[in-house]
């Protein structure tokens, strides 16, 4: 079992600790283990609200990049694509997500998150716009496939280029070195539509991360590596927007100072 398996073997662990059904209620007390923010959701609410229309929604398919077992950043693309695959390297993610899309009664609960994105991003009160959304998400939600971003061809079981690609805290913790990180991207460069978007969040100024109570040393990502890496891939970075946290926020299972979210398009 190499260090990635080990990292997030227990898929519900990682779900718990990480995203809570709580984050976004005030009333809640503050769990320092998350990584999700409205900050984040707020970037993806944004991103398809501005650029959806610079792709065929009928045709158009997104591919989740080293996914997780999470399918929050999916809510808000789900009116704007025909298919979506989710990605990643390890089997019990992806059975988190296959989980949730055949309804099983194990399933993680993502509902505050289609709330937050239905009801308070997207201002709709319809009482059955909730549902509405998570049927769409389920029909849309195609698979949940093997990925390796240190493969050459990382995503075997899907179709390349895609209309949209998008990761989520997966490049800065995957990968070994900046080296390796600009090297992904390149591949991911490689598998992006002519005139597509790279969407992605990553966590910034982070040297180590704790999973399942044990410390793992990680590269540390900046806004400037980031756009350097992109620009030099060929992509035109069009959104670099950064959530710096505030000592108090600051979590127990890493040292970062902030999270970065990155729009660029391939021209």
């Amino acid at each position: 079992m190499d260090v990635m398996q080990k990292r997030y073997d227990d898929g519900r662990r990682y779900l718990t600790s990480r995203y809570p059904t709580t984050v976004f209620d005030k009333e809640a007390p503050r769990i320092v283990t998350s990584l999700m923010s409205p900050w984040i959701t707020e970037c993806y609410h944004k991103f398809y609200q501005q650029y959806h229309t610079e792709w065929d929604n009928s045709t158009a398919v997104l591919l989740e990049v080293g996914g997780g077992p999470c399918i929050y950043s999916l809510i808000s693309a789900a009116p704007y694509v025909a298919e979506i695959y989710h990605s990643d390297y390890v089997e019990r993610c992806r059975d988190e997500v296959l989980m949730w899309k055949n309804k099983d009664s194990k399933a993680y609960d993502w509902s505050a998150y289609f709330k937050q994105f239905v009801n308070t991003l997207e201002g709709n009160s319809d009482p059955n716009a909730v549902a509405e959304r998570e049927a769409r998400l389920r029909s849309v939600l195609k698979d949940a496939v093997p990925c390796d971003l240190k493969a050459d061809v990382v995503v075997p079981s899907v179709a390349v280029p895609v209309n949209i690609l998008s990761s989520n805290f997966c490049l800065d913790s995957s990968l070994d070195s900046i080296e390796q990180y600009r090297s992904t991207i390149k591949k991911i460069y490689d598998m992006v539509a002519h005139q597509g978007f790279f969407v992605s969040t990553s966590m910034l100024g982070t040297t180590w991360c704790d999973f399942s109570g044990k410390q793992y040393l990680r590269y540390s990502l900046s806004l400037d590596v980031i756009k350097h890496a992109y620009e030099k891939a060929g992509f035109k970075v069009l959104c670099l927007d950064e959530y710096e946290k505030p000592l108090g926020d600051r979590n127990i299972v890493n040292d970062t100072t902030g999270q970065g979210f990155v729009v660029a398009q391939k021209i």
